[in-house]
């Protein structure tokens, strides 16, 4: 995150922070870099939400992180919004994929809408779909003694089916879709640099609070 003094306001701040203590460009200028980090992660959650169907309301806002601006040097000072991979790198790696587009490693079984909670898109799967607990899936070729699961495939797909015991013999339920590849190939789905254009909008009034303060500090 970085900014140009380009406005006849920006302009003059900055030339009565450069006649006041040598820390008070500097200090302006870091504040001013950081605020903007911050207000780019705030925007994170929403500028994702109108990309993808989020399960977690709490999940962008605890993967987005951000790295201050430091020092006295304004030429190499920046702050970054962006991904946290200490929360999981895989899941980084997969947010940092859908931002710019890529092939990105997956699972063979991706979750049907009636595995899910309330058969619902946007809610989390049942804990009785969890793919550990249904491990032991049978085929038409190989049926396993208790298993409460069949994959149908035809070609390269394919779906796994609960078996429903019914009082009037079974009902097959789509719980997972089946691929026979787990690469992913994912077109741009920008969400960080959203919300860094709209955080950058800002830039100017955060410099001008920033410089106001450090003003009025050394010339108080």
């Amino acid at each position: 995150m970085a900014f140009d003094v380009n406005t006849d306001e920006v302009i003059k701040l900055t030339v009565k922070l450069g006649s006041l203590h040598k820390s008070s460009l500097p200090s302006a200028v870091r504040n001013t870099l950081n605020d903007a980090a911050f207000e780019t992660k705030t925007w994170i959650p929403t500028t994702a939400s109108r990309q993808f169907t989020t399960r977690k309301k709490s999940f962008f806002h605890a993967f987005s992180s951000v790295q201050r601006a430091r020092g006295f040097d304004i030429n190499t000072m920046q702050a970054v919004a962006g991904i946290n991979p200490d929360k999981g790198s895989k899941v980084a790696e997969g947010l940092e994929k859908q931002e710019t587009g890529g092939t990105l490693s997956g699972k063979k079984l991706i979750p049907h809408d009636k595995a899910r909670i309330s058969g619902s898109y946007g809610r989390s799967v049942r804990k009785k779909n969890y793919l550990s607990n249904i491990s032991n899936i049978s085929t038409p070729k190989n049926r396993k003694k208790g298993s409460k699961h069949i994959l149908i495939k035809k070609g390269g797909k394919g779906t796994v089916f609960e078996i429903q015991k019914r009082a009037r013999g079974s009902k097959l339920v789509p719980i997972y879709t089946y691929r026979n590849t787990r690469k992913t190939r994912l077109q741009p789905a920008p969400f960080m640099r959203p919300a860094a254009m709209i955080a950058t909008k800002k830039i100017p009034a955060f410099y001008k609070n920033n410089a106001e303060f450090q003003i009025k500090k050394y010339w108080n």
